[in-house]
């Protein structure tokens, strides 16, 4: 499925096969959501795409993206049940709707 652009190709063409996220190298770790993924690049910057409905993309809009899109003042991804975004200084943010069955 790439029905909110997940793929990271600037599409929304389903693809049987692996694509190339587009503009998108120096990936140390990659993390997915509910119809979107994040990347953590080696220079310590993370990027977000796909499906953005309730923020969940952490850039600021609940506009979906369909090419990885940079947040800012980010350094780690961990992607469980919620994206849980690690900042420098320690502080965990979590972005888009939040459920309370969730474990902390």
């Amino acid at each position: 499925m790439n029905n909110y652009g997940q793929l990271g190709n600037n599409s929304t063409t389903n693809s049987p096969t692996p694509v190339q996220v587009s503009g998108l190298t120096g990936v140390t770790k990659i993390a997915s959501g509910y119809s979107h993924s994040l990347a953590l690049k080696s220079d310590g910057t993370v990027w977000t795409w796909g499906y953005n409905l309730y923020g969940q993309l952490g850039d600021g809009s609940n506009i979906d993206k369909y090419t990885p899109v940079q947040v800012a003042g980010l350094t780690s991804v961990n992607g469980q049940s919620q994206d849980i975004l690690v900042m420098k200084k320690g502080i965990s943010s979590r972005s888009g709707r939040t459920s309370p069955d969730v474990n902390d």
